[in-house]
Formats: structure tokens, C-alpha cells, sequence
């Protein structure tokens, strides 16, 4: 990145930061806050052990400095602005929880494709996090990254001053660690399943088993389907059908499976519930970055800041608004007037339903795709005459 593109891109971050709302986190006074500037980059230079006293001074250090990065720390401090993490004196911090794209398991290569399994993951850890830990919706916040994922911020007292490892066990639970069937269950014929009135993950492999069943809506679509489980073959599945398994499907075998009753699908093996019980905890799990919840003095990207890598906007969310959210439309600020930029080899994106392919050499786009180019380094702004 040159010094003519990081000068553009810093005028149009400041642009930004003097014309958006910004939001400041709860107690934003007794936390440190960190930045990287443009200067330095593509090395990623971190400015920290800041504070601010008022909500304007705040302010107008993101309007003047225009970061690339804004970041500040989960945890709480009598002494944020302290040169050391021990002269800080640590108060508690918010439980956080980091999805991030790339660290999916069979991550899809499109970024778009990425964006929606990534949100999906945030999905399952947010019904953990409401339904199984009962936090208050209010005093959870949801943030999609401005990258490649979203943070959940719970600000729930009773977790402020939980230690790493507890909340490593967090992770733990909502991820599925440990649990399994050993090889010679799985074979093995049972009397019933999970019951939905169990709670905890009882509950949740309950309700996928019968959202699974739900789909298998004629016997065609079901045989499909059952091949998706692990060990059950097009035979197999054939078998199931002809044994009765759409029987479950309807309203008065649902509530009885519900109850953990499977007894009286008297053609199904029983050995295939453990199939699906197997196949629920694959799927339930919700995979997120162990580090960074365990890591009780992190640093995180501020809500409602621009993200220098992508520029896009950090946006909070809620549950209401999150399943409707398109990153790749709702967090691109910039405009779409036209700007010239410069391609030493070929790139492209994808921003507001459109595509771009930018050959190399000088090619004109709109604002919002060459901004978004030049902060993954791949144009450079070329200055109109």
C-alpha cells in the first residue's frame, strides 16, 4: 500500500468517523483501548494502553487519528491507561466469542459463501446462549466483525468475573466437546432417545431429531436425505422408508418422539436413533475461537468502527435483525461515486449485488468496491488530474 493510497484511505475513514454515529461500550472509562493506524500498514502496528474520560474525547481522537483498527478491551480496569497489565488492576470482564470464517471446519471459498456458514455458526451459539444459559436477550450484543465473522458480547454481571478457564468450559458446552458415542454404541439398539423436556443438550438433540424427521416429507426426499447420515447407504435408507419411518412425521408421532418414544416405530432399527443422535451433536455444536473467550484481557473491534481491512463497518445487531443481515450490502458505507484505481495483477469482489473483475492497469469503479480493493491491498487510488 503506498502513501498516496493509505492518505486516501485515511480521509475517507475520517470522512466517515465525523459523519456516522459511533457507539462506545459500557464502561468505556475503565477499559484500555487499542489502535493501528495507517502509516505502518501492511504491518500491523498496535497503539494501546489508552483511555478515555468523556464520551467527546473519545470521539474526537477516532475523528482526528481516523484508525484503521479501533479495538478495545473486554476487561475492566481501575488503571486502563497503566503501561503494564499489572499496574492495570483487572476488574472483570465481558464474556466474548469469536466466530471467524477461517476457522470453520469445510470452509467454503467464496467470501460470500463464507459469510452466510459463518453466520449460521452464530445461529446455533446464540440458541445456546439464550435457551440453555438463559441470558438475557438485553444483555447480549451481537456484532458482525466488518471481516470475516461476528463477536458476541454478553454483559451478564454473573459472567464478569469468571475466570479463563471457566470460560473455557463455556466453550466447551456450546461446542460439544467430549461429547460422543463410542463405535460399539452406535450399532447398538436403544429404548428411547433424548427427551425434549430434558433441557441442555438433551433438549437440542431432541430438536434436531425431529426437525430431520420434519423434512423427510415424502419417501423419495427421504431416502435422499438419510444418506446424509453417517453409515446409512441407499439400502439402508430404502429399508427405513419401507419400515415405517414416515410414520414419525406426523403431529401425534412428533410429540411422542418429543417425549423420547420410539418404540412404537417398530420397523425402524433401532440402532439408527444412535445414527442420529451422533449425527445431532455433529451438527448442533457451535464452533468458536476457543483463545479469545478464555482470553480475559483481550482486545476487541469496536462496534460501529470501520474495519481497515475490509472497510466495512463493524455492525451491531440483535437477534431480531441478525437472519436478515447481509454484510456484502448493510456494512458497505462508501458511496458509489466513481474513483480511478491501479491493479498490478488481476482482483475482484462482490459488494451490493455486484460483481467486479479488475483487469491489470487503471480501471474505474465505484467508491465502495475500490475502497474495499485498496484496504485488502489489492489496487492502489490513483489521484484524478
Amino acid at each position: 500500500m503506498n502513501e498516496r493510497t493509505k492518505n486516501f484511505l485515511r480521509e475517507k475513514f475520517k470522512e466517515y468517523y465525523l459523519e456516522y454515529p459511533i457507539q462506545l461500550p459500557p464502561g468505556f472509562e475503565s477499559r484500555e483501548w487499542g489502535f493501528v493506524m495507517f502509516d505502518a500498514l501492511p504491518k500491523i502496528v498496535m497503539y494501546r494502553h489508552k483511555s478515555f474520560h468523556s464520551r467527546p474525547e473519545a470521539l474526537e481522537y477516532l475523528r482526528s487519528m481516523a484508525p484503521a483498527h479501533a479495538f478495545f478491551s473486554v476487561a475492566y480496569y481501575e488503571r486502563p491507561e497503566a503501561g503494564t497489565m499489572a499496574d492495570k488492576h483487572w476488574t472483570g470482564a465481558d464474556l466474548i466469542f469469536d466466530l471467524d470464517a477461517d476457522h470453520l471446519p469445510d470452509a467454503p471459498k467464496s467470501y460470500s459463501a463464507m459469510l452466510a456458514n459463518v453466520k449460521d455458526e452464530t445461529l446455533k451459539l446464540l440458541d445456546f446462549l439464550t435457551n440453555d444459559f438463559r441470558f438475557s436477550e438485553d444483555l447480549i450484543d451481537i456484532v458482525f466483525s466488518g471481516g470475516r465473522g461476528y463477536h458476541i458480547h454478553v454483559r451478564d454481571q454473573r459472567v464478569r468475573t469468571l475466570g479463563s478457564a471457566q470460560r473455557r468450559e463455556i466453550v466447551d458446552y456450546v461446542s460439544g466437546a467430549g461429547l460422543s458415542l463410542k463405535p460399539e454404541s452406535i450399532s447398538s439398539p436403544i429404548s428411547e432417545i433424548p427427551r425434549e423436556g430434558m433441557g441442555g443438550w438433551a433438549r437440542n438433540i431432541n430438536k434436531w431429531i425431529v426437525g430431520y424427521l420434519r423434512d423427510l416429507k415424502d419417501p423419495e426426499t427421504a431416502v435422499n436425505k438419510l444418506q446424509e447420515i453417517d453409515g446409512i447407504g441407499a439400502a439402508k435408507a430404502k429399508n427405513l422408508v419401507d419400515g415405517g419411518l414416515l410414520d414419525s412425521v406426523s403431529d401425534a408421532n412428533i410429540e411422542r418422539i418429543q417425549r423420547g418414544e420410539i418404540k412404537f416405530l417398530t420397523g425402524v432399527q433401532r440402532s439408527f436413533w444412535n445414527r442420529m443422535i451422533l449425527k445431532a451433536m455433529q451438527e448442533i455444536g457451535a464452533s468458536v475461537d476457543e483463545p479469545v473467550t478464555g482470553d480475559i484481557k483481550r482486545l476487541i473491534r469496536l462496534p460501529t468502527s470501520l474495519h481497515g481491512g475490509s472497510s466495512m463497518r463493524v455492525v451491531p445487531l440483535t437477534l431480531q435483525t441478525i437472519e436478515m443481515f447481509d454484510p456484502l450490502n448493510d456494512a458497505v458505507v462508501f458511496s458509489d461515486r466513481e474513483i480511478s484505481v491501479a491493479a498490478e495483477s488481476p482482483a475482484s469482489c462482490d459488494l451490493r449485488g455486484n460483481h467486479f473483475e479488475i483487469e491489470e492497469g487503471v480501471s474505474t469503479v465505484p467508491e465502495y468496491a475500490g475502497i474495499h480493493l485498496m484496504c485488502r491491498g489489492a489496487v492502489e487510488y490513483v489521484k484524478r488530474l
